[in-house]
């Protein structure tokens, strides 16, 4: 058997790290041209022509975690994620709203009525495009009761 002096461990052990710096360094150069980070979703939703939403329409869209309602004042989006801890709420039999994970209830404007919810839930922003379809923005949030008015 070969005695391995300190002098030589060492040498070995400095070729082999440097090996393996350029093995790693040669691998996030394969990897570069590839992104790491999944683009986001858009934020914005297409609703489609103001004429779809006549007074009285109630429609949810679970893709994107929002509620379209449409009265006599207008068009409006309610957020669906409860703002105790995002679950995802259901509209109710009684025209509000329900968080099946901790009991919260709102009314039909989003307002909180019951369960831990510490405030009511978002209004979100209605915008009309020039091509005149309605765009919702799940960031863009607003003052509750404001409405995307017809013409």
């Amino acid at each position: 058997m070969v005695k391995l002096t300190r002098r030589d461990f060492w040498g070995t052990f400095g070729i082999g790290s440097f090996w393996a710096a350029v093995a790693t360094a040669v691998l996030g150069m394969i990897k570069l041209p590839k992104p790491s980070v999944m683009p986001e979703a858009s934020s914005r939703l297409k609703l489609g022509p103001p004429e779809d939403f006549p007074p009285g329409t109630a429609r949810a869209y679970e893709g994107s975690n929002l509620f379209i309602f449409s009265d006599s004042g207008g068009i409006y989006a309610i957020s669906a994620v409860c703002t105790h801890l995002g679950c995802i709420v259901s509209r109710t039999d009684g025209a509000g709203f329900e968080c099946p994970c901790h009991g919260s209830r709102f009314d039909a404007t989003g307002r909180p009525t019951a369960g831990p919810a510490p405030r009511g839930l978002e209004w979100l922003e209605i915008r009309q495009a020039p091509n005149g379809f309605l765009y919702a923005d799940a960031t863009a949030t607003v003052a509750k009761g404001t409405k995307w008015r017809r013409g």
